[in-house]
């Protein structure tokens, strides 16, 4: 089990399964990007994507599918638009979200992106393709999943191995849960120790570590 899951093409599943992946993911946060549950064995079903995001959801009719973070997703660190500046279809937005829930906004004032807290955990709609690496540490926080960064960088991480891949030149400051000894997994040097250290790297570059 996970404190979050991140569903990017659900768009298709059937009433058991929708019943099934919400008694999996009980107690998570779920993360419902694009088009979660639009469609099942009868043909498209807007009652199925409810069913499965918590949301009462609707086709959107802005003009792009481009999410712009509203004051409330700004406040949650979710800053930077994403989607796509032109109108496709199928795009959702929900009609029952309250101003609290709703985290961006298509150019309509429509809500884009809406986190919703259930009797069984929290529910996070994405309406516009794609997403951000801010949107997403927004979610772990919500779900109390551990960040080891809050810089845009790659995370693999198991056990008493942890890989980062970085995106900028620069120093690369990471956040363990706890204290203890880190080293590099392939010289053995000593790096430092937890919970917090920094690491000078270059874009690009992978370092592996060992956490005691």
């Amino acid at each position: 089990r996970a404190r979050l899951y991140v569903f990017h093409n659900v768009w298709w599943l059937n009433a058991s399964q929708r019943t099934s992946l919400l008694q999996q993911t009980r107690g998570s946060l779920r993360m419902w990007c694009y088009a979660p549950g639009a469609f099942d064995d009868t043909g498209s079903t807007l009652s199925g994507m409810g069913e499965l995001t918590g949301f009462r959801v609707a086709p959107a009719r802005a003009q792009d599918a481009w999410a712009t973070p509203t004051e409330r997703g700004k406040a949650l660190g979710f800053t930077t638009p994403f989607g796509i500046k032109r109108a496709i279809q199928p795009v959702f937005t929900v009609t029952d979200a309250v101003a609290d829930e709703v985290l961006a906004t298509y150019p309509d004032g429509s809500p884009a992106v809406a986190l919703r807290k259930t009797a069984d955990g929290y529910s996070l709609f994405v309406g516009a393709p794609g997403m951000t690496p801010d949107l997403l540490r927004v979610a772990a926080r919500a779900a109390r999943a551990h960040l080891y960064t809050e810089t845009n960088a790659g995370v693999w991480a198991d056990g008493p191995v942890l890989a980062v891949e970085a995106m900028e030149t620069g120093p690369l400051a990471i956040h363990l849960p706890r204290s203890t000894a880190v080293s590099d997994l392939l010289s053995g040097a000593r790096l430092g120790s937890g919970p917090s250290l920094t690491l000078e790297m270059q874009r690009g570059e992978v370092r592996l570590l060992r956490v005691r």
